[in-house]
């Protein structure tokens, strides 16, 4: 069960750009399935409340891409806030205190450690970017303790006080399209089947985490109301499925999503109702 525990706290866990920037990039809008340049989705999605941007964790290129958009959206003047999959809610102060500047890039990285795995370098230009420009960022994970909880003992086994940054019912469909890719990482890893208890749990610790995420995405932007929030997360996170679906439940904030390729979700079997922007490199 540690195993599973894990798995799900990894997986669940201005200027004007260059005109070549991305000239190795191809992006796609999905609701026509038509290419178009970068600077015109940015153009298309800047009227949108929330942009969710995925990123595969240990893949720097994405990270690149991530703040390509930031860098185009602020150009364009657009007031930002940057929500965090990377730092968990209870750390927010840590985060304010970094764009306040009241704390140095030392004594920053250790709460970026107690929060994320994942090398400090592949996320540095962002959150220097953030901190240089005065962008509010947002601590949007659920701690991990509760995610932990639900794995080994289901969404019930929370009291009220853990439930409290949490929507009133969270629950896992189990019909839904991204809980298929759920069930292939889970039977791939643990060999267990997919209509188990184990499983159920696994599920609910998943949607604990999107419905929670999508909870303090709300709270950010009311802290926050004249900004525009663009999300950072992974990409089975920042799918339409994933917090977005979570996010539209909670209210009436439009959201885009931009996905960059990956094995498991590509062109091939991408639709709009999975992202609105592919991007492959």
């Amino acid at each position: 069960m540690r195993n599973a525990v894990l798995l799900i706290i990894v997986l669940v866990c201005s200027v004007t750009l260059p005109a070549n920037l991305f000239a190795g990039e191809v992006v796609t809008r999905m609701s026509d399935r038509k290419s178009v340049s970068f600077s015109q989705m940015i153009t298309e999605v800047e009227g949108s409340d929330i942009v969710f941007v995925a990123e595969t964790h240990d893949n720097k290129k994405s990270h690149e891409l991530q703040l390509d958009v930031i860098r185009s959206l602020r150009a364009k003047k657009t007031p930002l806030a940057i929500g965090l999959e990377m730092f968990q809610t209870d750390s927010q102060k840590a985060l304010d205190d970094w764009i306040e500047g009241s704390i140095t890039e030392q004594d920053f990285k250790a709460d970026y450690a107690k929060n994320w795995s994942y090398d400090w370098s592949l996320y540095r230009d962002i959150f220097i970017f953030a901190r240089d420009n005065r962008i509010p960022m947002l601590a949007l994970n659920v701690p991990k303790r509760i995610v932990s909880k639900v794995a080994r003992q289901g969404f019930a086994s929370l009291t009220p006080e853990e439930k409290k940054n949490l929507p009133p019912a969270v629950t896992c469909d189990l019909n839904k399209p991204q809980t298929e890719s759920l069930k292939s990482t889970f039977q791939a890893v643990f060999k267990h089947e997919v209509n188990g208890k184990i499983f159920a749990n696994f599920c609910a610790a998943q949607a604990v985490r999107n419905s929670g995420m999508a909870m303090a995405i709300v709270n950010g932007q009311k802290r926050h109301p004249d900004r525009k929030i663009v999300v950072l997360a992974g990409t089975w996170h920042a799918v339409k499925h994933g917090v977005p679906e979570s996010l539209a439940s909670l209210g009436s904030l439009g959201f885009k999503a931009i996905l960059f390729e990956i094995p498991e979700l590509n062109l091939k079997n991408a639709t709009a109702d999975i992202t609105d922007y592919m991007i492959r490199w």
